[in-house]
């Protein structure tokens, strides 16, 4: 099976699961490397839509400000790439989940 066709199955299979009141934010969320490059989407991730914000969790706060300075780049390319609306990001630091030891 190609890899294209597996990550085909593996998006709609998180739309099925999430139901219709998510799929924007499936859409955004699975663009987030391709909007903003592997490095940056290391270091952050969208934790949820609220309309037409979307919030994203950033590993600290050197990379909170990157991503401030790129905002109105990030909304440029979801509105070249997704027919999703975003009108603003809030960056919150917010680790991934990963607990250090």
């Amino acid at each position: 099976m190609a890899l294209s066709s597996l990550q085909s199955r593996i998006s709609q299979l998180l739309y099925r699961v999430a139901g219709e009141e998510h799929h924007r934010f499936i859409q955004l969320f699975m663009a987030w490397e391709r909007v903003v490059g592997k490095l940056l989407a290391e270091r952050s991730h969208p934790i949820r839509l609220d309309h037409e914000t979307l919030f994203v969790g950033v590993e600290n706060s050197a990379w909170l400000q990157e991503l401030t300075l790129l905002k109105s780049k990030i909304i440029s390319a979801y509105q070249d790439i997704s027919k999703v609306e975003i009108k603003d990001i809030v960056f919150i630091i917010k680790s991934k989940g990963k607990k250090k030891k």
